[in-house]
């Protein structure tokens, strides 16, 4: 009887003693601060989804906004479906490694062992998929790629589309963030599993760990219940219905869709060895040169976080594992709004009780003001996204517009001169102060500037 208190003693000492260092981390007024943040995005319509916050096995936060169908009023809610985009790659990658475990492949097999005549298939490996450092274009950023991802593909299908693409530079020689890696890491799943990229995953990850409202969108139309729709931003504070896209192109980068209590259930999986033993998770979380397998790997507010995040039309998505704390942020949304790509960032930071920027409602400015904006402007060869390109800046009925190769996004303003960019979330600064704009500045993180034309 001694030997148990005592042990019963102990175990309640380390409870006491977790729940003490909880408390020390997460401030107590925790929901009415991720409240107080997140109100101003759905005010604007620039948020609608649900959010998860979680430390040591515990939820501490769960709340859904928003519509998930305006036109129906139906709201969104902790149980809805979302496309989770890019998440869908940390499922990709653990389906490898799996197979790996098993004895059926080697990250450090050469893709033309799974397709024999694949250009420098020999030098390719599974490993540089996993990695983005295979040098393999991004199927994406094709002229071609906006219409054919309006119909169903196969894996072989839309491997065609960049399988001749000469690589950009040598296996292995950089990282290049690239969709058609897990494109063609599907396709080895396929082939070695022999059966379809989503049923793999629901018989060997889905099922094991009850996820149950998580699957893969095959782009056959199929009803999947309790989907949300996907909107974009439309003027300075509506929504549309995002444009129309088969998610079979997709198929291994972004083709999943889940529910925040589902991505709940992905997050402590990771922890333990129900998937994936030790070793094989430490490989997946490995930082080569920032990314490991199917995660980014860095560190945030000096502590050691895996993050990945997706953005597919209509659809944005955030998991942030802070894995020394066990703190986790997960949020899903049916908005593409670039203004939503720091939430998870900053509720990362409201947990920690770091500095974050809160949102502010968009000022109002002199027409007169607006106009010293309108015109032409040309970015230089240093704009990563898109070198050289022409913008335009023009008045509509309540602000100012901004067409970008033919997208176009609203700017709301935040001062005199800087506005946000509604749609890629960046911040566009023009100058002068005074008089008319002879450039425009726009931040993502890094700043690119464009000389005005005209």
């Amino acid at each position: 009887m001694t030997v148990k208190r005592a042990t019963y003693g102990l175990i309640f000492l380390f409870l006491t003693l977790a729940s003490q260092a909880l408390c020390q981390v997460v401030p107590a007024d925790l929901a009415a601060k991720v409240e107080a943040y997140v109100q101003p995005y759905v005010a604007g319509n620039n948020f609608s989804g649900a959010i998860l916050i979680s430390a040591k096995g515990k939820i501490l936060f769960e709340k859904a906004y928003g519509m998930a169908n305006y036109e129906l009023a139906v709201p969104n809610s902790p149980q809805t479906r979302f496309h989770i985009a890019s998440i869908s790659k940390s499922f990709t990658a653990a389906a490898i490694l799996l197979l790996q475990q098993r004895g059926l492949l080697s990250v450090n097999d050469p893709l033309a062992k799974f397709i024999p005549d694949y250009p420098n298939g020999d030098k390719i490996t599974v490993h540089h998929l996993l990695t983005h450092t295979s040098g393999i274009p991004n199927v994406n950023n094709f002229p071609e790629y906006a219409e054919r991802s309006k119909t169903r593909l196969t894996l072989a299908q839309v491997i065609q589309m960049f399988k001749d693409k000469p690589l950009e530079f040598a296996p292995g020689a950089r990282f290049s963030y690239s969709n058609s890696n897990y494109n063609l890491l599907a396709f080895i799943i396929e082939k070695v599993a022999g059966n379809g990229y989503g049923d793999f995953l629901k018989q060997n990850i889905f099922v094991p760990l009850a996820m149950t409202d998580t699957g893969n969108d095959d782009g056959s139309d199929a009803l999947i219940p309790s989907r949300a729709s996907g909107y974009v931003p439309a003027g300075m504070r509506d929504v549309e219905n995002a444009p129309y896209l088969n998610w079979s192109i997709k198929t291994g980068n972004g083709s999943l869709y889940s529910t925040v209590e589902d991505l709940y259930k992905w997050d402590r999986a990771l922890y333990t060895g129900k998937l994936l033993d030790a070793g094989t998770r430490e490989k997946l979380f490995t930082d080569y040169g920032g990314f490991g397998y199917g995660w980014f790997v860095r560190k945030h507010f000096n502590r050691r976080v895996t993050a990945i995040n997706g953005r597919s039309p209509g659809f944005t998505s955030s998991l942030e594992r802070f894995i020394d704390d066990d703190i986790s942020i997960i949020l899903a949304a049916n908005t593409y709004s670039g203004l939503t790509q720091s939430m998870a960032d900053d509720l990362a930071a409201i947990v920690f009780n770091e500095k974050y920027e809160s949102p502010h409602p968009p000022v109002a400015l002199n027409p007169a003001v607006l106009d010293n904006y309108v015109g032409q402007y040309q970015f230089g060869q240093d704009f990563t996204y898109n070198p050289g390109v022409l913008v335009t800046v023009e008045r509509s009925s309540d602000g100012l517009r901004m067409n970008s190769a033919g997208t176009v996004t609203y700017l709301l303003p935040q001062s005199t001169t800087t506005f946000k960019d509604r749609l890629y979330g960046g911040t566009v600064t023009f100058g002068p102060a005074n008089g008319k704009a002879e450039q425009l500045t726009w931040a993502f993180g890094p700043e690119f500037v464009a000389k005005r034309r005209k």
